[in-house]
């Protein structure tokens, strides 16, 4: 059911309403968000079960569709960090389809037969905070690279941002760089900030820089990316991107190719080997100032990076902290 059920249900309550009284009949209609034909008829039947089960003494709660549901206010200060409470500010709250507590950022989660190391966005271990994880279940997982937005992309993206949004998250995030390329069109139908994409710190990084150095972006495919809208999306000018930074891609290193196309196994060693040469050879053939890996498997190898090349280098991992450093804030402590 959708959230369409939920905003006109036109529930023929006449055909359901005997036997229920008015506070079970709203409460039916909440579970079950009736319209006409099958979905009636469904309710029916269940109805029917439930007055059965009800003869035999047994006490039954139907779980809703959590796509029926909505997110709660959060109207206690224990929605922030706290080491304890307060008498006039103990009262709290929580909303249906909610399962779990204390997690602020919400992965997206993308399906990957590859080993994910620490430092990797899937890797639990990677932060020293929890994040809570909802794997996306895209109709082809090619639609990532496309070049233009594609409905059924992100219409998975957005089911699984939803479900973290109900889940109390105050940011949401993807796990793919290319998923900057989905950030306008997802941003626009959930209510939590949305950063799609390590490519989001690009313009930061840009305005950064001395007008004569250049960002080194290491992707997974540097063709690709320079193709698709990922980059524009997450706020880089044309101008810059033409200008101010350097696109180089690992799709010609075989252990990182390797690595990324699902086989679920890779050496490390010789990935981070080809990650640090890559980013060499753009150092000998630019004035580069910075270094934004862009792939979320590339994170792993960033202090290698960063002792080859003795510069900044952000990654997903930079971005995720910087997040969690904004919705999660805690009060400075020292003495004057």
């Amino acid at each position: 059911m959708t959230d369409k059920n939920l905003e006109n249900p036109e529930v023929n309550s006449d055909e359901i309403q005997a036997g229920l009284d008015a506070a079970r009949v709203e409460a039916w209609k909440a579970y079950y968000a009736l319209k006409s034909g099958e979905e009636l008829e469904a309710a029916k039947r269940a109805h029917a079960e439930e007055v059965a089960a009800e003869e035999e003494g047994k006490f039954r709660i139907p779980s809703p569709d959590w796509r029926t549901l909505k997110p709660g206010v959060r109207d206690s200060a224990l929605y922030t960090e706290t080491s304890g409470y307060y008498d006039e500010d103990s009262d709290l709250t929580w909303w249906d389809g909610r399962n779990v507590s204390g997690v602020t950022i919400g992965l997206v989660q993308f399906r990957a037969n590859v080993p994910m190391m620490p430092g990797n966005m899937g890797n639990a271990t990677t932060f020293d905070f929890p994040m809570l994880y909802r794997e996306m279940l895209p109709y082809n997982i090619v639609d990532v690279l496309a070049e233009e937005p594609t409905a059924n992309f992100t219409e998975a993206i957005v089911d699984a941002a939803r479900w973290l949004e109900l889940q109390g998250v105050s940011a949401i995030m993807g796990n793919c760089g290319f998923f900057g390329s989905y950030q306008n069109v997802v941003q626009a139908r959930i209510n939590t900030p949305f950063f799609s994409s390590s490519l989001m710190q690009l313009p930061m990084i840009v305005q950064s820089m001395p007008r004569d150095k250049k960002v080194a972006v290491i992707t997974a495919n540097g063709p690709r990316l320079s193709m698709v809208p990922a980059i524009e999306a997450c706020g880089l000018s044309a101008e810059d991107k033409a200008n101010r930074i350097v696109v180089r891609g690992l799709e010609d290193a075989p252990e990182f190719v390797a690595a990324v196309s699902n086989t679920g196994k890779y050496n490390a060693a010789r990935v981070e080997a080809e990650i640090v040469e890559t980013t060499k050879l753009v150092m000998q053939e630019h004035d580069i100032g910075a270094v934004l890996l862009e792939c979320t498997e590339l994170s792993p190898h960033a202090v290698a990076v960063q002792n080859a090349v003795r510069m900044p280098v952000w990654d997903y991992t930079t971005l995720t902290k910087w997040i969690y450093s904004g919705t999660v804030r805690r009060p400075f402590v020292g003495h004057i």
